[in-house]
């Protein structure tokens, strides 16, 4: 007795597969909502809930969180830029995490970019993303979200993600958080 609540076949992943996302009554009094990878139907994530209501719900928070839009011009190019900074700061992290623990991330100055865009490219990326308002300046900034410690680790990756990001020719600074 499965019935079809809501359904979306063009969900885009950050790693550039499509994937289907499904909202679906499986039983009197269970819903489950998942998310499947073409081509072979890997599952990405799922979530089972009692009401039609609270899968509506689900259905909306994982597409949220999942569904990278396709990007293209500048947006395409941060990106690109954005995850080619990762890379260069994760592999000059090095090995000693002490110190502070921080929140030490790399801050973009994109006067008349669209946040939507910049935090979809960001997700594409692997980067999170925030805005920063800095007085009468708004900075975007971009914590990595994984794959660096949380001391000095975090804060040299910060560090070479800046200098890549200015070498690429962005106006760039360094975003700088003890907790």
């Amino acid at each position: 007795m499965t019935e079809t609540i809501q359904r979306d076949e063009n969900v885009r992943l950050a790693d550039g597969r499509r994937a289907l996302l499904s909202a679906a009554r499986i039983s009197a009094d269970t819903y489950e909502v998942m998310l499947l990878a073409y081509p072979n139907s890997e599952e990405v994530d799922s979530h089972q809930c009692a009401t039609a209501e609270e899968a509506t719900a689900w259905f909306r928070r994982m597409r949220s969180y999942y569904h990278v839009p396709e990007l293209n011009g500048r947006y395409k190019d941060l990106a690109d830029h954005l995850a080619d900074a990762l890379a260069y700061g994760l592999e000059r992290k090095g090995d000693d995490d002490g110190g502070t623990c921080n929140f030490d991330a790399l801050a973009l100055k994109l006067d008349g970019w669209q946040q939507n865009k910049v935090e979809a490219a960001a997700k594409a990326a692997g980067l999170g993303c925030f805005v920063w308002k800095l007085w009468k300046h708004r900075l975007y900034v971009f914590p990595i979200q994984s794959g660096v410690g949380q001391g000095y680790t975090r804060t040299k990756a910060a560090e070479a993600m800046e200098q890549r990001m200015k070498e690429l020719g962005y106006i760039s600074a360094l975003y700088c958080q003890m907790d």
